[in-house]
Order: C-alpha cells, then sequence, then structure tokens
C-alpha cells in the first residue's frame, strides 16, 4: 500500500504584516510534507511514473517556469492558488505540446543492430564485431527514449478554472538477448533483443479555485479536483523482425489496454510579496504546487503484467516551487525547481528540473503586445543530462493570442551508424497556444488593506 500522507495548515489569527509568518510555515509544513510522502509513495509503488510535463508556450518558453506566474487559464495547472489573483484574466486557452528526450545509445544500437540483422547471416556487415558492438551500445541500465504529448482545453471565469487535458507519455527501454548474437542465430531470427514500449495515456477533466485569505493580503491557496481517465500500454517489439521506427509499434502497445477512471487532486499556494509589503522592490512572487498528490494508479494491461510489470501503473505526486520577479512592468523572470525526484518510465532515470526563464513585453499595452520568451532548463537527477535552450513568442491583439515556443539541447546523439549516419538532439520539445482572454488588469485589483499603526486608545 502506499503510504498516505496529509496537508497540515495552521493559521494564526493574525494582521496583514503577519502573511509572512503564514506563508513560511505553510511552506516549510507542505514542502516537508509532499517532500516525504511522495518519496514513500515511490519507495511503495511501481517505479513507472511520471515526470512534470512542461503545459503551454508561455512556460516552455522561459525555461520550464510556470509556478509563480500561474496566469491566465492554463495557470490552474501550474498553480491553482493562481486563480484567486484579481490581476488575472479570464477567458479561454488550448494548449498543445510535446517533448521528446535520448538517454544513452541504445537507439543507435537499435538500428543499427536492425541494419545489420538484414545482411546475416553472411553480408559484409554482418559479422562478431559489428553484432557486439551494436548489442554493447543498447545494453546499459539507464538506456531509453522517453516522450510525452499534450493538448487540452482550459477555462476560466473569475477565481473558478475548467479544463480538459490529454496526457500521454511513453518510454522505449532496451532489453538485450546477449546469449543469440552469432551471426547464425541472428539470420534465423533467434536473438530475442527487443524494445519494451510502456506508457500511459490520461485525460484530466476537472475544476480549480484559487482565493486570496482575507487574514493575510497577497497569500493565496487554490487547488484543483480531477477526474482521470487512464490507459497504460505496453508492448514488446523485437528488433531483428521489425524497424525500431516502427510506426505500427505506437497503435499496438494501446492493444489490451483497460480504461481506469481515479481521482486527482492539486493544491497550490502563492505569496505576492507586494500585496504584504507594498515597499518591496521588483514584485517578488513565490508559489508552491502539488500535482497528483492522492498517487493516481492504473491497471497494467495483461501483456504487460505477464511479462513482469507491475500490476498498477502509478502518476506519482509531483511538487515544485517557483519564484517571479518584475524588474519593470514589462519584464518578468521565472525559477521553478522539482521538490520531489520523479521516477520515468525509463528504468533507472529520474527527474528533478530546475527552470530559468525571461520574458520580455513588447509594446505592452491592453491592445497590443510582442511577448519575447528565453529560457534554460536541466534534470538534476541525471548526471548525464544536457542543458536545453528555450524560446517563444507570442502575439496579443484585443483579445485573442497566440504563442509558441520550442526548446533543444546543442548536444547530439548518434541514432544510426551502420546503414547510414544520423545524429538527433537528445532532447527537443515544442508547444502552441491560441485563446481568448478578458480582463486582468490593474483596474480590477482591490485596494490594498490598510497598514495597522498601533492600538486605538478607547474613550
Amino acid at each position: 500500500m502506499p503510504a498516505k500522507f496529509h496537508f497540515r495548515f495552521s493559521w494564526i489569527a493574525a494582521g496583514p504584516l503577519d502573511g509572512p509568518a503564514v506563508f513560511f510555515y505553510t511552506v516549510f509544513t507542505m514542502k516537508r510534507t509532499l517532500t516525504l510522502g511522495f518519496s514513500l509513495t515511490v519507495l511503495a509503488a511501481s517505479v513507472q511514473a511520471t515526470e512534470w510535463h512542461v503545459l503551454g508556450p508561455r512556460a516552455m518558453g522561459m525555461g520550464g517556469a510556470g509556478v509563480a506566474l500561474a496566469q491566465g487559464p492554463v495557470g490552474a495547472y501550474w498553480n491553482p492558488a493562481g486563480l484567486g489573483q484579481t490581476e488575472n484574466p479570464s477567458g479561454i486557452q488550448v494548449p498543445i505540446g510535446m517533448n521528446l528526450e535520448l538517454t544513452g545509445q541504445f537507439l543507435e544500437g537499435a538500428n543499427d543492430f536492425h541494419d545489420i540483422s538484414k545482411d546475416c547471416p553472411a553480408g559484409a556487415r554482418c559479422t562478431q564485431a559489428n553484432i557486439n558492438l551494436a548489442l554493447s551500445k543498447m545494453n546499459r541500465a539507464d538506456n531509453g527514449l522517453r516522450g510525452d504529448f499534450s493538448a487540452g482545453t482550459e477555462i476560466k471565469i473569475k477565481r473558478v478554472a475548467v479544463f480538459v487535458n490529454n496526457f500521454s507519455y511513453f518510454a522505449g527501454i532496451p532489453r538485450v538477448d546477449m546469449t543469440n548474437k552469432t551471426p547464425a542465430n541472428i539470420g534465423q531470427g533467434l536473438n530475442l533483443s527487443k524494445l519494451v514500449l510502456r506508457g500511459i495515456q490520461v485525460t484530466e477533466i476537472g475544476a480549480g479555485y484559487g482565493q486570496e485569505l482575507p487574514f493575510a493580503p497577497g497569500l493565496l491557496v487554490g487547488g484543483n479536483l480531477k477526474a482521470l481517465i487512464g490507459k497504460a500500454g505496453y508492448y514488446d517489439l523485437l528488433i531483428v523482425a521489425n524497424s525500431p521506427d516502427s510506426s505500427d509499434a505506437l497503435r499496438k502497445y494501446l492493444n489490451g489496454s483497460k480504461t481506469n477512471v481515479q481521482p486527482g487532486i492539486d493544491l497550490g499556494l502563492l505569496w505576492d510579496v507586494n500585496r504584504t509589503f507594498e515597499s518591496v522592490p521588483l514584485r517578488p512572487r513565490v508559489g508552491i504546487t502539488g500535482r497528483n498528490i492522492n498517487n493516481p494508479r492504473f491497471s497494467n494491461p495483461d501483456q504487460a503484467k505477464l511479462a513482469g510489470e507491475r500490476d498498477k501503473y502509478s502518476l506519482q505526486g509531483n511538487a515544485r516551487l517557483g519564484l517571479a520577479v518584475s524588474p519593470f512592468r514589462f519584464w518578468n523572470i521565472a525559477a521553478d525547481a522539482d521538490l520531489t525526484r520523479n521516477p520515468t518510465p525509463v528504468d533507472g532515470v529520474a527527474s528533478q528540473m530546475v527552470s530559468l526563464g525571461s520574458e520580455l513585453n513588447i509594446f505592452n499595452r491592453d491592445w497590443l503586445n510582442i511577448p519575447l520568451r528565453a529560457g534554460i532548463m536541466r534534470n538534476m537527477a541525471d548526471a548525464g543530462s544536457k542543458t536545453a535552450f528555450t524560446g517563444g513568442f507570442g502575439l496579443n491583439f484585443l483579445h485573442f493570442t497566440a504563442d509558441i515556443a520550442a526548446k533543444v539541447t546543442p548536444a547530439t546523439q548518434p541514432i544510426r551508424s551502420q546503414e547510414r549516419e544520423q545524429k538527433i538532439p537528445t532532447a527537443i520539445g515544442i508547444s502552441a497556444q491560441i485563446g481568448l482572454l478578458f480582463g486582468g488588469g490593474p483596474e480590477d485589483s482591490p485596494p490594498k488593506p490598510e497598514k495597522r499603526t498601533g492600538f486605538t486608545p478607547k474613550k
């Protein structure tokens, strides 16, 4: 059984200037409980899990940072507490995106092995040295290819958001047959080296709400309640018989999958420091978000169980901390860091991202704006991970918005060297979004509470 964990919020009867004490106590309690709880569930549940997905081009363009800049309908995903901000537009946004990351040399080895097998048993490339080299490239514990795709529709009306998001997570992991590796074995189709395709497709349908605490100006809390419709997939792709880039494999990997429905819970906390301390420069904001804190789990298909996989595929819980400042009204800087070490569908590979990004708003008018974004991100849990650079831009005209962003690593990885040479970046991603937004300007912000200067004497 996964360990259960609870959130404890202890509020103090406080005035406006006691907000920091409330915030830091809550953050400390929430971080400690999230970290302990997620660590226990990781130990108790399946290693199959999902990492934090970067939803929307604003966050992707800023290096994957979005917890403290949770605005608009998509903000409910990044931090539902942000829904309680009055300077936060309502409307509809439709984001789509994808990410791919390659770990190790397995794809190069798999493609080479498939190319070599076509020459076996007596062709020029079918030598024992070539076979051994290809299999050795595949036979590493942390080898794998993982990716995710997303598409959603988010609607926000004042402090309430409703959304439908679809996330697909998948991975390809090599399993190498080091026994039947002679040219004769391979020519007879006896080598059983394969790529294990595993993953999950989840549709979340939910609603979120955020609220500023009346006794702690600037401190906002929020949450999402979701119904998660999940389908876990599994397929063994034999490399001798099939090309590793076979498009038919993705279709087969969902054959026999079972649809499960599970609840999902997200919680968020956001502190807009200037609402508490008016004189603090740069308008700092600090946020923390826990996603899927109840550790939803979905049944694996029968073919996965027969292959020795766990009975359940777990989404696990993710926790992330964010910080944002605005040196000027047209310039935002944000940073995020995962508080949890998140398992991925690739055995032996974890994800704990650190992100940093900047956004410059050209024109910055209510009716016209062109945001320019850039950032960097890196997986601190994987020693072999490469730094990814991100960038993006948008167009806001009247109420219409359109944005696009991409990420890429300068470092490349060979994916084929026998039949022809091919290289790709170790990580790539792209995201796009259109929307219609209304309101959320400074004129919608309530007046700041008066500061208490002392006791009022009794008459």
